[in-house]
C-alpha cells in the first residue's frame, strides 16, 4: 500500500506538470522567439522585371539594369534572376525562392561617362552555413577558412529573433542569423555570391554581441494592436552585418564587411482560437514603403565595424549619381490594388506552416556602410531590407496536451512493470 501511495503521489505530481503546461500552451502568447524566414517562392526569380536607371548626371549617359521591382516576392513583375559571375557558386541565385530581401544601392565609376547605377539584390533564407566545413567537429565558423568548402547545416533555418510583449506594447531584436544569396557581379568569382548575415557584434563563432551604433540599432520597437490578431510595429532599430564566403575578401577575418542600419516597421499576423489568421485585405495596412529612398542619415557619423577611420560620414552617393534621384527605390506596389493586406492573404499567408502561430513583415528604408576596398558600393543610402517570417512551427494546443498526457501514462507503465521489492 505504500508503494501505491508513493506512486499516485508521483502520478499526481506529473499530471500537475501536465495540466500546467498544457494550460500555459492555451494561454500563450507572443514571446521570444527564432522566426523562420520564409521561403519556397519563385525560386531563382528576382522580385523584379528588368528596368533602367540611369545616374542623375551630368553626365547622365549610362544606365544601370535594376530588377528589385516592388520588392515583394510572388507579384506579376519577376523576373529570372541568373548568376553573373564566374565559376560556379556554392548556391545558385534566390535558391530558395526567397521572401526575404536585402538591396544595396552602389555606383560604378565610368570615367568621362560618369557612374553606372548598380543594385545588389540578397535573397535571405535556407539553411545556415558552417564556414569552417566541418561538421563533426561541434563548433560553427562565420568567417571563411582558405581551402574549407562551407556546408549547410542540415534541419535548421535562416531567422531573426523577435521578442514580442504585446502587453507592454513592444517588440524586441534579439537575434539575427540568415544565409543568402545573390546573382555575383561580371568577372569576379563565385564566392561574393553567397553571403552569411548576422546581428551587430557577433562574433565569427556566433556568439552574440552589443550593438556599435546604439543611437541607430537599439534593437528594440513599438507593438500596437492594430486589429483582432494584427500588431503595427514600429521604429524597431536595427543593424545587420553582411559578409560574403570568399575567404581571400580583404575583411574575410572579421564581421561586418557591410552594415545595414535603419528602423525598421510593419505587421504581426496571429492565428485566432480556431487556427485562422485574420481576413487583411481592406483592413488598412496600407501598401508597402517603396519607392522611398531614405536620407535623413545624411551627413552624419556612424560607427564602422572594423578598419580606418572609426567613423564615417553618410553621403547620398557620388555626386553624379545621387541615389535619392527618380526611378531608385524599388516600385510601388501595384498587385492587388496596392493593398499590402490583400498582398499577405494571398501570397504569403498561404505559405505559413500549419503549426505557425505568427507571421511577420517587415521592411526598412535604411543606409549602409562598406568596409572593404570595393569602389562601388559605399557608405550611403540605399541598403534596404524586407523580411517575412513565422514564428517556430509548435504542436496545437490539443495536440501538445495529447502528447504530454501520453508521456504520462508510458512513464506510469513502466513504473508499475518493475516492482520494487
Amino acid at each position: 500500500m505504500e508503494w501505491e501511495g508513493n506512486e499516485g503521489m508521483r502520478m499526481n505530481r506529473y499530471a500537475s506538470i501536465v495540466l500546467a503546461l498544457f494550460v500555459a500552451s492555451l494561454a500563450s502568447k507572443a514571446g521570444a522567439e527564432d522566426y523562420q524566414l520564409l521561403t519556397g517562392l519563385n525560386a531563382g526569380m528576382a522580385p523584379g522585371a528588368a528596368r533602367q536607371v540611369f545616374p542623375s548626371g551630368p553626365p547622365s549617359i549610362i544606365p544601370g539594369s535594376f530588377n528589385d521591382g516592388d520588392r515583394l516576392a510572388g507579384t506579376s513583375d519577376a523576373s529570372a534572376a541568373p548568376y553573373l559571375g564566374t565559376g560556379t557558386p556554392l548556391l545558385s541565385p534566390n535558391q530558395y525562392g526567397s521572401l526575404s530581401f536585402l538591396f544595396r544601392r552602389g555606383s560604378i565609376p565610368a570615367g568621362s561617362a560618369g557612374q553606372q547605377p548598380v543594385l545588389n539584390v540578397d535573397y535571405l533564407g535556407g539553411p545556415l552555413l558552417d564556414l569552417d566545413g566541418d561538421m563533426g567537429n561541434g563548433s560553427r565558423r562565420l568567417t571563411p577558412l582558405a581551402g574549407q568548402t562551407p556546408v549547410e547545416i542540415p534541419g535548421t533555418f535562416s531567422t531573426v529573433g523577435l521578442n514580442l510583449d504585446t502587453a507592454g506594447g513592444s517588440i524586441g531584436l534579439t537575434n539575427f542569423d540568415a544565409t543568402a544569396t545573390n546573382q555575383g557581379f561580371p568577372g569576379f568569382g563565385p564566392n561574393i555570391a553567397v553571403t552569411v548575415n548576422t546581428l551587430a557584434g557577433t562574433q565569427p563563432n556566433g556568439t552574440l554581441g552589443s550593438a556599435i551604433n546604439p543611437g541607430i540599432d537599439t534593437r528594440q520597437g513599438a507593438l500596437s494592436l492594430f486589429a483582432p490578431g494584427v500588431y503595427q510595429v514600429s521604429n524597431l532599430g536595427y543593424e545587420i552585418w553582411h559578409d560574403s564566403i570568399d575567404p581571400t575578401s580583404s575583411t574575410a577575418a572579421t564581421l561586418g564587411t557591410f552594415q545595414y542600419l535603419g528602423s525598421l516597421r510593419g505587421w504581426v499576423i496571429e492565428r485566432d482560437g480556431n487556427g485562422d489568421f485574420p481576413t487583411l485585405a481592406g483592413l488598412g495596412l496600407g501598401t508597402t514603403l517603396w519607392p522611398l529612398v531614405n536620407t535623413a542619415n545624411v551627413g552624419q557619423m556612424y560607427a564602422q565595424s572594423s578598419g580606418m577611420p572609426p567613423f564615417v560620414s553618410i553621403t547620398n552617393g557620388p555626386t553624379a549619381d545621387q541615389f535619392s534621384a527618380p526611378g531608385n527605390g524599388g516600385l510601388p506596389l501595384s498587385d492587388f490594388g496596392g493593398d499590402l493586406g490583400a498582398y499577405l492573404d494571398n501570397v504569403v499567408l498561404p505559405l505559413v506552416d500549419p503549426l505557425s502561430q505568427r507571421v511577420v513583415y517587415l521592411e526598412s528604408a535604411g543606409f549602409g556602410m562598406n568596409n572593404s576596398f570595393d569602389p562601388v558600393f559605399g557608405d550611403t543610402t540605399g541598403y534596404d531590407m524586407v523580411l517575412v517570417a513565422q514564428s517556430p512551427p509548435i504542436p496545437e494546443p490539443a495536440t501538445l496536451g495529447m502528447i504530454l498526457l501520453s508521456a504520462v501514462f508510458v512513464r506510469r507503465g513502466r513504473r508499475c512493470a518493475v516492482p520494487r521489492g
